[in-house]
């Protein structure tokens, strides 16, 4: 038996009990004020056991005498004893019979429920002991008061047998038909908790299912987007090698490449700087795109200072996330967070500069076989192309100057005039030849007359390239300039600039001063010279009516004169 529950259950008893006992005193002294003839001593009797009763059993519970089995056993017991000894030993019929009745079938009771009963035969026993006792206590009384009167107290302990038996087995009955309703909804319950964790469980695996497959759905994502990243980068690749196995145009490879990057990578900027004379190139050459328009002329304008003190300092290649605006300031304000620079070239063959910048961190500190691919096809591409151009250099150049030939200046005059007549445009040819060039050979040699020939070439290519013309070595000492879009008078002032320098010039040879001299014939189409095939012809004219007519001058066509 749980004494817990046993103790927790005739605590709640024990308050029943006061109420008994108050109810129980309340009815005797109100029967005993009406009723004068009745006995006071059974009333003192009675009142005093229902006081002492209640006051045990508060002392009791005070100090928790209910929690020991034995005692709350021996409690009800001598309570039991005390109700026989008052219906024995007081007249049960001057109206409180009934009441002690009651309360011996309340202590008895509660014994029975004092005692753990598993089953019917142990309830009877304990009725069967009360009832002995209580036959007892007549027994006792019919003896030692000479009561024949015994009759009604056996038939009343007879009935308080009755009740009790029969009242034991409903709550027994009662309690196991309880137990069988909680143990079924217990056993639902636990169905339902157990289909719960099932279902919990289950839930868990689909959870666990679902992260698995979200993961490898993430990680098969991620993969594809590996897989379509590297198709584009092969694609591209493969564009590129295409594309330099069939041209040989540097500036259109590196648009192509510059393009090819942005497309596939998606940066904020991407950039190719080539240095003068990589290809024979004049002029350097830059590709700049990006997506901040005003962010295109920024790098151009500062993208030669990098690459010069990048090989100044010796650094080929390098990548930067921090510090950008104190390394790079003419960034600032545009949100870049990594930088990758790398020289274009190998060993000391040096050509240029590559540069690619984001908005992303921590961009370029690994995954760069994809850009290493780009600059190793870019380096083939200006090897393919340099050489390409050494072979064409050396079939349009004079070999003494360096500048176009008479052939290739052919060619190219005849493609340049066609334009010009298409596009009803003009254009200006100048013709001259250096003075007295034979009295240079004959006085200084002729290996001082190359230096002369050098020199005049060296100077009026510059000159002239830099207004957008082209020249050409067109005889031994006679040299042609050719001024596209330029009539005869916005093309004056450029020839006789040319003129100036030209014969300002002092070649040193053997720690001899050579002075320079020239004389210059110009022409233009449309006007004064209607048709582009007369152009060199009535140019040659000028320049020999400038020799005839005191040489080291500059002779206009005003197309009055006539050489017919």
């Amino acid at each position: 038996m749980n004494i817990d529950v046993v103790s927790k259950f005739q605590k709640r008893i024990q308050m029943i009990h006061h109420y008994v006992f108050l109810l129980f005193i309340i009815q005797r002294v109100s029967v005993q004020l009406i009723h004068m003839n009745l006995s006071w001593t059974n009333t003192i009797i009675m009142i005093v056991f229902s006081l002492l009763c209640s006051m045990i059993e508060r002392f009791l519970a005070v100090h928790n005498s209910f929690d020991n089995l034995y005692i709350l056993r021996a409690i009800r017991l001598i309570q039991c004893i005390f109700c026989c000894i008052m219906i024995i030993f007081t007249n049960v019929t001057d109206y409180s019979g009934t009441s002690i009745y009651a309360m011996l079938m309340m202590f008895s009771f509660d014994l029975i429920l004092a005692f753990d009963f598993n089953d019917r035969a142990s309830i009877l026993l304990r009725v069967g002991v009360l009832e002995g006792l209580a036959f007892i206590m007549i027994f006792i009384k019919m003896v030692a008061f000479n009561d024949n009167d015994w009759f009604p107290m056996l038939f009343s302990a007879v009935i308080i047998g009755l009740v009790l038996v029969g009242n034991a087995f409903i709550f027994y009955e009662y309690i196991e038909l309880k137990d069988k309703e909680l143990f079924k909804e217990q056993r639902k319950v636990e169905n339902i908790v157990e289909k719960n964790e099932n279902i919990l469980n289950m839930q868990k695996r689909l959870q666990n299912t679902n992260d698995q497959l979200n993961y490898q759905k993430n990680e098969l994502k991620r993969a594809n987007k590996v897989i379509k990243e590297a198709n584009e980068e092969m694609k591209v690749q493969e564009e590129i090698l295409m594309h330099i196995a069939s041209s040989f145009d540097v500036p259109d490879i590196s648009e192509r490449i510059v393009d090819s990057v942005m497309n596939v990578r998606n940066h904020v900027f991407c950039a190719v700087y080539i240095r003068r004379n990589v290809y024979h190139n004049k002029h350097r050459h830059y590709v700049v795109k990006s997506k901040k328009g005003d962010m295109d002329n920024t790098i151009k304008d500062n993208i030669e200072d990098i690459y010069n003190s990048m090989i100044s300092a010796k650094c080929y290649e390098k990548s930067i996330n921090d510090n950008i605006n104190i390394e790079m300031p003419f960034l600032s304000g545009f949100f870049i967070n990594s930088v990758y620079v790398k020289v274009l070239g190998v060993n000391d063959d040096i050509y240029g500069l590559f540069m690619i910048g984001d908005n992303r961190v921590g961009l370029f500190n690994d995954n760069m076989s994809f850009y290493n691919s780009v600059i190793a096809q870019s380096d083939i591409a200006i090897r393919n192309a340099k050489m390409y151009n050494d072979m064409k250099h050396m079939a349009r150049t004079d070999g003494l100057t360096g500048i176009n030939n008479r052939i290739y200046f052919n060619q190219l005059f005849k493609e340049t005039a066609s334009k010009i007549v298409d596009n009803n445009g003009c254009m200006s040819v100048a013709l001259f030849d250096i003075d007295k060039f034979k009295n240079v050979n004959d006085t200084y040699g002729h290996l001082a007359g190359d230096e002369v020939i050098k020199r005049v070439a060296s100077v009026t290519d510059d000159y002239i390239d830099e207004h957008e013309g082209f020249i050409c070595r067109y005889g031994g000492e006679e040299f042609v300039a050719v001024l596209p879009d330029r009539d005869i008078k916005a093309a004056e002032p450029i020839i006789r600039g040319l003129f100036e320098k030209l014969c300002e010039q002092i070649i040193t040879y053997n720690d001899k001063d050579i002075p320079l001299s020239v004389s210059v014939g110009l022409t233009s189409y449309p006007n004064p010279c209607d048709d582009t095939e007369q152009l060199l012809k009535r140019a040659d004219w000028c320049m020999y009516y400038a020799k005839e007519h005191g040489r080291h001058q500059v002779r206009l066509d005003d197309g009055s004169d006539n050489k017919e």
